[in-house]
């Protein structure tokens, strides 16, 4: 099997992983354009959707591979208890859910230092305080991968917690805010370098757009 193929059936599997079970093994190694996520609507709902960032806000190179929204059976899918989280979701007023991935193109040439993919996903809930209570308990199912670790940091938005560890495709960082009802997560990674600086300033990015949308 060729390097190219080969990367490219690695990517492939990676997103079914990444996409279904969000909150586990959050691989952000991506497969190439035309890739869709299995539940994903190609028609992100408007408000939180104007939260997300184009190719021009990401890191030079990333493509947007994903794009769509999901629904709550979608969503709570990748959690490892389903329907508990089904009934929290729904007792905290969820509204909708958006996603979108970047990754660098099966067939670049890419700088193992730098980011290779970017996962987001924007859940819209009934307050800020519902948002900031799903926020608490997608990091306790989140932190279930124990090869990520909460980090110090600035405070981002209303509520925030960083995530970082290492995964088998590199060095991960993921990030949870609360920004009014909506719960922005970001993920990024990098196969030899760290993703935080660009993570960071990219959630900060996001944080100003869904101030812009209260």
């Amino acid at each position: 099997m060729s390097k190219q193929i080969f990367k490219l059936v690695a990517a492939i599997a990676t997103v079914i992983a990444f996409t279904v079970a969000p909150l586990n093994a959050l691989a952000v190694q991506t497969p190439s354009e035309g890739v869709a996520s299995p539940g994903a609507s190609p028609t992100p709902a408007v408000g939180i959707a104007l939260i997300l960032p184009d190719e021009e806000q990401v890191p030079t190179g990333l493509v947007i591979i994903d794009d769509g929204e999901r629904t709550l059976s979608d969503v709570t899918d990748g959690f490892t208890d389903p329907d508990e989280t089904s009934d929290m979701f729904e007792e905290w007023g969820w509204e909708r859910n958006v996603i979108r991935a970047f990754h660098t193109p099966a067939d670049a040439t890419a700088d193992p230092e730098e980011v290779d993919g970017i996962y987001i996903s924007v859940h819209e809930f009934g307050s800020p305080d519902a948002a900031a209570e799903a926020l608490d308990y997608s990091v306790e199912v989140h932190l279930g991968d124990i090869a990520l670790a909460e980090q110090d940091h600035e405070e981002l938005g209303e509520t925030s917690t960083v995530l970082f560890g290492e995964q088998p495709y590199g060095s991960e960082i993921t990030i949870y805010v609360q920004q009014g009802n909506a719960l922005i997560r970001l993920s990024a990674s990098s196969p030899e370098g760290d993703p935080t600086e660009e993570a960071i300033a990219l959630m900060e990015w996001m944080i100003e757009q869904a101030q812009l949308d209260q």
